[in-house]
């Protein structure tokens, strides 16, 4: 019993069986993209089947319906506002995040239950509450699970393949719900609801967390060429090992012999790094980027329906349009780790304008208005997702910088998931104003004065998010002068300029031994670091120990 046990868990004493692929980075990000794709799901396929519900099992009127939908819509928001931050401090205070990973499956696993059975309003309320709890453990543990498993230099690209579970389970829910529920009824939406429960489960008992694993396997040493600590004498086994290094290792890494460490504040992080603008123009693309996407959920089926006389299932396949594009995520994120991600945000948003404004013209039933519509909507899901896991790994780096600027503040385990239940809550708003928005404008300007004025919306969030995405912007960042932010010296602001590029091979450093002298590291950066510089007065009144890194 202790085997099998051990087994599912990787709390034995003996090396769990395939160790290697349960603790891999690609088996972590397809749990958690698996994870994150089946919470949406599962909130989304009942947004169709929920009206009947309403009038079928709990006895509401049809005049109320309406009320009722908006009251589950904002006790979901309720769950998913007060749910993210505090499964963000846990898992931030936790010594693995894989228990916290689970709580969220019971909940969704409780939440769908209570849809099956429940037959009154207090049962379908609490259903929706506890979903949106949920959501808020799922999305903020999954995330910063992902940091803690990949590479710094892998963030964008992990967060690409994270972004197309995001992408499938929102496009994908209310097409399978409705037509589920036509042809099979209400039960069945739930008999499908729980086998992908059941697959989730699966995964997430099958993951071990690289923290874990460390104790059953072996490093190899890497001894200097002749014994120094010099950059210069390291071998390509220490720098491969540098690669492999997360953003927590970096944040850690940041710190020297001369750090002055403050103690970890009361503050909440989630409070902190409210007042940090690269974690502010973050949260900013994601209400944006959330926004767009689910205002197609609002009104494009009606749209179709009228123009095109689309019937649901119909209507349910032309988000297909939308949801193929996202398979270009990882390797947009993977050019963002290289490049940065500004000008991917910038340009995304600045192309939707004129995207945005053609879809005024696909407005007769005819086959080429259809193709038009489709390629419209297929530009806009390209565009969407080359911009996404940019703007998701900036939230980590945030992090980074500003513990950067006041060591120790989050403490040694960060402040990762915390910043990720910001995240989640950015996009939640988001989802919840893109309907609300859409469907308004729709009915009260019309579709072309509406997709005109989301196309400008578009064009105001390329011009705002050009100063802070990737850092405060400089004259390196300018098109006519860019360099790789891995190559450039003394750039302030960014985070992972220190760490070794993982395409090119080269290594750099950030930090430096107290008198050592780093000819070859010409960055600001390791002059900060590397010296007992200015610190904040009130690190210096607080300060209980120096530490090193």
């Amino acid at each position: 019993m202790s085997k099998i046990v051990g087994f599912f868990t990787g709390k034995s004493k003996s090396r769990p069986i395939w160790l290697g692929w349960r603790s891999s980075k690609e088996f972590i990000i397809a749990t958690v993209a698996f994870g994150i794709f089946v919470d949406i799901l599962l909130y989304s396929i009942v947004v169709p089947v929920l009206p009947f519900a309403l009038v079928s099992r709990a006895k509401v009127t049809e005049e109320s319906v309406q009320g009722w939908i908006s009251i589950m819509l904002a006790v979901y928001g309720a769950g998913l506002l007060v749910a993210s931050p505090i499964f963000g401090y846990i898992a931030d205070h936790t010594k693995y995040r894989r228990s916290p990973f689970l709580w969220g499956l019971i909940l969704l696993a409780a939440s769908t239950a209570m849809f099956l059975v429940g037959n009154s309003i207090p049962v379908l309320v609490v259903a929706r509450l506890i979903q949106g709890m949920s959501g808020g453990c799922i999305w903020v543990v999954g995330l910063a699970l992902v940091i803690d498993t990949v590479p710094a230099k892998e963030q964008a690209q992990s967060m690409g393949f994270v972004s197309i579970g995001m992408t499938a389970g929102s496009s994908l829910g209310p097409l399978l719900g409705g037509i589920i529920y036509d042809k099979a009824g209400y039960t069945a939406v739930f008999i499908l609801a729980f086998s992908v429960i059941g697959f989730d489960i699966i995964m997430r008992l099958l993951v071990i967390e690289k923290a874990a694993a460390k104790q059953w396997i072996t490093e190899p040493a890497v001894p200097d060429a002749d014994g120094a600590n010099g950059l210069e004498d390291q071998k390509p086994e220490a720098t491969n090992a540098r690669r492999e290094e997360n953003i927590r290792d970096v944040m850690l890494n940041n710190r020297d012999a001369n750090t002055v460490l403050r103690k970890e504040s009361r503050i909440p992080a989630v409070i902190l790094l409210l007042g940090v603008p690269r974690t502010l123009n973050s949260l900013f693309i994601t209400v944006m980027l959330g926004s767009i996407f689910t205002a197609f959920d609002a009104v494009l089926p009606l749209r179709v329906k009228y123009v095109f006389h689309f019937n649901s299932t119909a209507a349910g396949l032309i988000f297909l349009a939308i949801i193929i594009p996202s398979l270009v995520a990882p390797l947009c994120g993977k050019l963002s780790d290289k490049y940065g991600p500004r000008w991917f945000v910038v340009t995304a948003f600045f192309v939707c304008l004129p995207l945005f404004i053609l879809l005024r013209f696909p407005q007769k039933p005819e086959a080429g208005h259809i193709a038009l519509l489709c390629v419209l909507l297929f530009c806009i899901g390209f565009v969407i997702s080359a911009s996404m896991p940019g703007a998701m790994s900036e939230i980590s780096i945030s992090v980074v910088e500003f513990e950067k600027e006041s060591p120790g503040i989050f403490g040694d385990k960060g402040a990762f998931a915390q910043a990720y239940a910001l995240f989640n809550i950015a996009w939640s708003v988001g989802s919840v104003v893109g309907p609300l928005l859409g469907g308004f404008l729709n009915k009260a300007i019309g579709w072309n004065n509406m997709v005109l004025l989301f196309g400008f919306l578009c064009l105001l969030t390329s011009f705002v998010t050009i100063w802070y995405t990737g850092g405060k912007i400089t004259k390196d960042d300018l098109p006519w002068s860019y360099v790789i932010p891995s190559e450039r010296a003394g750039a302030e602001g960014v985070a992972l300029d220190a760490l070794p590029d993982s395409s090119s091979g080269e290594e750099k450093t950030s930090t430096s031994k107290a008198g050592d002298n780093v000819e070859s590291a010409p960055l600001d950066s390791i002059a900060e670091a590397s010296s007992p510089g200015p610190v904040e007065a009130d690190s210096i009144a607080k300060v209980t120990d120096s530490k090193t890194a």
